[in-house]
């Protein structure tokens, strides 16, 4: 009798979160294509950068808190305001018409002054820490949020009059791969992973998570129309498997800092799914590589 009764509080438990998911996951996409699709092309901009920033400082907040770093105030109000300026020169520098030297200049001399910038907090801070390692912590939540967070943009700017349409599916490559590791890992999920970093995944999670990436990658491009007729089949196949693969690995190296820093979630920013940072996480392992795969191996509309 009590094995039941505890089995049952199991299955209520997996079902209220999975419906919590399921309502935090439909309230974000409202938001993600309010943003993308807005009537007006400013108004688009504006509420992109919005979110994004949003996202990005509210994850950056979680890794301080989650390694217990708030004591160096300076420091994360700095890398804050420097990531959100970043964030703000990379995507409106290839919007508002900015000459395209100064354009493919600006990240770079951003990236050097935040690095001159890092080094100033080192010696702000060199009586004060017994250790190195909570400013190393600090930098390294900072490249891990907001420098990664900078090739989301990279992909919305990667061709203007369809970048929407390519961070949407980028977006469902991603995180419909996290969405069917969750429900086949739920459903048929009995060979572990990794226990000792992630139990809760599985090898017939991750085959899942795959197949949902490539299949809804495929849907979306059929539903486009035109607006991704650049992006083959072969293409979608080959994402799906790659984005799906790194969408995992993203989540294993936020499993292990979270292990590291010893918490279950970075935060409680949405129901069912955790903090900001378990939000994007695999979102931002996987920006650079889908990035990557646009500027050597997209294919232009007209060559399909």
């Amino acid at each position: 009798m009590t094995d039941s009764s505890s089995s049952s509080r199991k299955s209520s438990s997996k079902g209220r979160t999975f419906i919590h998911r399921l309502f935090s996951t439909v309230v974000l996409w409202a938001v993600v294509l309010g943003a993308l699709f807005a009537g007006s092309p400013l108004v688009s901009l504006l509420t992109v950068w919005i979110v994004l920033s949003a996202l990005s400082a509210a994850a950056f907040h979680e890794f301080v808190k989650m390694f217990r770093i708030e004591k160096l105030g300076f420091g994360k109000a700095y890398l804050h305001t420097a990531g959100l300026v970043y964030l703000a020169a990379t995507l409106f520098s290839d919007r508002l018409r900015v000459p395209d030297a100064l354009q493919e200049a600006m990240p770079h001399l951003l990236l050097g002054l935040i690095v001159f910038g890092c080094l100033y907090l080192f010696f702000h801070y060199r009586y004060e820490l017994p250790r190195l390692l909570p400013l190393g912590q600090l930098v390294f939540g900072w490249f891990y949020v907001y420098f990664l967070a900078g090739y989301l943009v990279r992909i919305y700017n990667f061709e203007r009059d369809k970048g929407a349409w390519i961070l949407i599916l980028f977006i469902v490559l991603t995180k419909f791969s996290d969405l069917g590791a969750y429900v086949t890992g739920s459903l048929i999920g009995k060979h572990k992973m990794i226990p000792r970093v992630s139990p809760a995944k599985t090898w017939e999670g991750f085959c899942g998570g795959i197949l949902f990436s490539a299949a809804f990658g495929w849907i979306v491009v059929k539903l486009s129309g035109d607006h991704l007729a650049g992006f083959p089949i072969y293409h979608i196949l080959l994402l799906g498997v790659v984005l799906g693969t790194f969408a995992v690995v993203g989540d294993l190296v936020e499993s292990l800092l979270k292990r590291e820093a010893d918490v279950k979630d970075s935060g409680q920013f949405l129901p069912g799914i955790g903090g900001a940072l378990d939000l994007i996480d695999s979102l931002l392992f996987n920006a650079p590589i889908m990035y990557a795969y646009l500027c050597l191996l997209h294919v232009s509309p007209g060559t399909v």
